[in-house]
């Protein structure tokens, strides 16, 4: 380890000598503009006057990693809890909440959630997109309820896909590396006069990393959309996608792993006219897991949503608001039956202005819920602008998470338990409070401070009675807990060639038995240095640093462990599963390497990396296997 910390460090030592940068191109980042978010307030603004702490992944942060799948830059990201499953798919959350099933984070496409309602967890990878076809990440960390409802609780993602006239031609992608972590795919689109199209087809497979003979993803994908512009203020679009194949899914222990084979696909068209807009799209997913060697299990859901939204200009305020209706059926074999659920909001947020360095956002969300009913969803953000580049943030907000299907309806047994879902149970709720700092500056030192404090009421979690018969199992609202934190960012550009950048994140939470908030160290650590050579040579190395952690499994406490059963056909020697378990997660750290060229012409990109560089051989889930380093190379033609 310390001859590639030596290494490492020369490397760095050299990628930041002034006499390697070019001076005039420092002269050109002065001419940068102040990033700009939609997903915070569902209006552009820049990032300094957002009502939310708001960080971008960029369409240059995603050719540079040379990652297939770009959810894996989000560990990289301030306050975002990320870990890795298995080679198919990974966990995300935000501010110390993560787990197995996160699902208090809510993940979109183009606006679009990617949730499944069984759990409420999102389906990162069955997302049908490939890195040609996205142009940005868009992360908000804070509740984000008042906007975009149930799920939105501790932070929203959004992906931004790439437009036709971005695409503008033919792009042709191979990507391979160890364990068949391959992808191949064409994205094309253009712009023929008020037309507008693009479609992208792709196949991805991945092997295990600690079994590499075990397939755990093999998908084909297919999406693309068709746009129409009547004039500059008015525009139709249709847009289609899905996803077909296997993916290894990991269950909650002692649950063994299964493979899930199936199908995820949306239709979606789009109007707008002005500052109105109205968005329909349906979902539906059909799959099959082999959850015993015995037996397998069906999942099937829809969802049909419609958003209304418009926004106008009153003098100094600036509103926008709208009406959401989403009607969602979903089903298992292992389930009593089919179950359907409507939510319906009403939702506004007034941006106010009363000095010119001054904004204040209030804003108050709606909804109803069938089983559920209201949840109310309040925001208060004040934004001073210290000068034109930096601004001081105050924002309290509420946010909720309306029960899963699973924890509404699920009724399954087997031999002395039964299951049983509760259609009493109340939204989970988040208040929360944070004050932030930032000073963006393109052509210099930019730098972001944040400290939060949330409060989780009404927590959801696995109850149980004992019965004559054995034990009855149900969810219930059980109990509150608290947390609070701080992330702290910088970025340097010494020049148009050199960036540097890196953050610290701080999370701590009470603790429960049982609980699976977790595993989410309390200090993670990451930095970053790029170096562009003029001419079309790029280097971009990453670090991650976390430090070690906890995960809890089980739902009975400690007083359960040595109690007799009471119904008697039960072996003398039997005891009760489920019982708590506490693993402990060692630190780690991570590096990734990259580097690749572009050609004068912009016709072909070469990107080669290696995840893992320093061959951390850890487990990032209690069970799972130990990671391992992997390679990779990316060719991409553009016709």
């Amino acid at each position: 380890m310390n001859k590639k910390s030596l290494i490492l460090g020369l490397i760095l030592i050299l990628l930041s000598s002034p006499s390697l940068a070019s001076i005039p191109n420092k002269e050109k980042l002065l001419f940068q503009k102040i990033p700009e978010v939609l997903t915070a307030s569902r209006e552009v603004v820049n990032i300094l006057e957002s009502p939310a702490t708001a960080t971008i992944i960029t369409r240059r942060d995603i050719v540079h990693s040379g990652y297939n799948s770009v959810s894996n830059l989000l560990r990289y990201v301030a306050g975002v809890d990320f870990f890795t499953i298995n080679n198919a798919d990974h966990s995300i959350g935000i501010r110390g909440v993560n787990g197995l099933h996160a699902n208090n984070v809510l993940v979109l496409v183009d606006g679009r959630p990617i949730y499944s309602p069984a759990r409420n967890t999102n389906q990162c990878a069955l997302i049908p997109d490939v890195p040609d076809d996205i142009e940005k990440i868009e992360i908000v960390r804070g509740p984000g309820s008042v906007l975009y409802g149930s799920n939105a609780f501790s932070g929203v993602i959004n992906i931004i896909t790439r437009s036709p006239d971005a695409i503008d031609g033919i792009y042709l992608t191979g990507s391979a590396g160890t364990f068949s972590n391959e992808l191949y795919s064409i994205t094309a689109g253009k712009r023929l006069g008020q037309w507008s199209g693009k479609l992208i087809t792709a196949w991805t497979q991945a092997n295990s990393t600690w079994n590499h003979d075990s397939q755990v993803k093999g998908l084909f994908k297919m999406s693309g959309n068709l746009g129409y512009e009547f004039n500059m203020d008015s525009d139709l679009n249709f847009s289609f996608g899905f996803s077909n194949g296997k993916l290894k899914v990991v269950p909650t222990s002692p649950l063994p792993s299964f493979d899930q084979e199936g199908f995820d696909g949306f239709l979606r068209g789009r109007y707008s006219r002005s500052d109105l807009k109205l968005d329909l799209w349906w979902r539906h997913f059909n799959a099959t897991g082999d959850v015993s060697k015995s037996s397998s299990t069906r999942w099937r859901f829809d969802h049909v949503n419609m958003l209304l939204q418009d926004s106008f200009t009153l003098g100094n305020h600036s509103l926008v608001g709208g009406a959401e209706g989403r009607f969602c059926s979903v089903g298992a074999s292992s389930y009593d039956r089919w179950h359907n659920q409507f939510i319906g909001s009403l939702f506004a947020e007034d941006r106010w202005n009363p000095l010119p360095m001054l904004n204040i956002f209030t804003g108050l969300r709606i909804d109803y819920h069938t089983e559920a009913k209201q949840a109310l969803s309040p925001r208060l953000s004040i934004v001073y602008a210290l000068q034109d580049n930096q601004a001081i943030k105050f924002s309290t907000s509420q946010a909720f998470k309306y029960p899963s299907y699973v924890e509404n309806y699920i009724h399954t047994g087997y031999g002395p338990f039964v299951h049983k879902g509760n259609r009493d149970l109340e939204p989970e709720k988040l208040t929360s409070v944070e004050l932030s700092y930032q000073i963006f500056n393109p052509s210099g030192f930019s730098f972001s401070a944040s400290g939060f404090y949330n409060y989780y009421s009404d927590i959801i979690d696995l109850d149980y009675d004992i019965t004559e018969h054995g034990m009855e199992f149900s969810y219930k609202n059980l109990f509150d807990i608290y947390q609070y934190g701080m992330e702290l960012g910088f970025q340097y550009s010494w020049s148009r060639n050199l960036l540097l950048r890196g953050n610290y994140s701080y999370a701590w939470k009470k603790k429960r038995d049982g609980m699976t908030f977790g595993p989410v160290p309390t200090n993670q650590l990451n930095g970053e240095i790029r170096y562009d050579f003029d001419m079309g040579v790029w280097v971009d190395i990453r670090i991650h640093w976390q430090d070690s952690s906890d995960y809890s499994t089980g739902i009975l406490p400690e007083s359960l462990q040595n109690e007799t059963p009471i119904n008697p056909s039960l072996p003398p020697d039997f005891t009760w599963p489920f019982q708590p378990e506490w693993h402990d997660l060692e630190a780690y750290c991570l590096g990734d390497l990259s580097a690749g060229f572009t050609t004068p012409d912009k016709k072909l990109h070469f990107t080669g990396a290696i995840h893992n560089l320093f061959h951390s051989r850890h487990r990032e889930v209690p069970g799972g296997g130990k990671t391992d380093t992997t390679f990779s190379a990316r060719l991409t033609a553009v016709f």
